[in-house]
This record gives structure tokens, sequence and C-alpha cells, in this order.
């Protein structure tokens, strides 16, 4: 998956980064990742991901 749509779910951003689902949880659970539940699923912000990944980014260096 090269381009997020606007919104996606856990499964996509998963993908996106080549994790495992728990993964994803753990980021959202520390509150690094942002997210918001639509019924009982757990959909987040294409800019979500994008501010997720530049904050690991920058903590890496």
């Amino acid at each position: 998956m090269d381009e997020l749509p606007p919104i996606v779910s856990v499964d996509d951003v998963a993908e996106y980064f080549k994790v495992c689902r728990s993964t994803v949880f753990k980021a959202m659970k520390s509150g690094k990742l942002k997210y918001y539940k639509f019924g009982r699923q757990r959909r987040i912000k294409r800019e979500w991901v994008m501010e997720f990944e530049a904050s690991m980014i920058t903590e890496a260096n």
C-alpha cells in the first residue's frame, strides 16, 4: 500500500508499516497514534498516521 485513503483501519496501518496488528494497538494505547472509535471499530485519519510516522523518525534521530 503506497497511498493511504483518508480514513484507515488498524489492518491498513499495520500493512503500511509492515508490522503486526498488536504493534499498532500498542501505539494507540500509549497515545502515540491517535484514533477514534466508530462503533466497535477503530479508525485512524491519514494525517494522524503521517504525524505518527514523523514522530517515530524524529525519535530515531
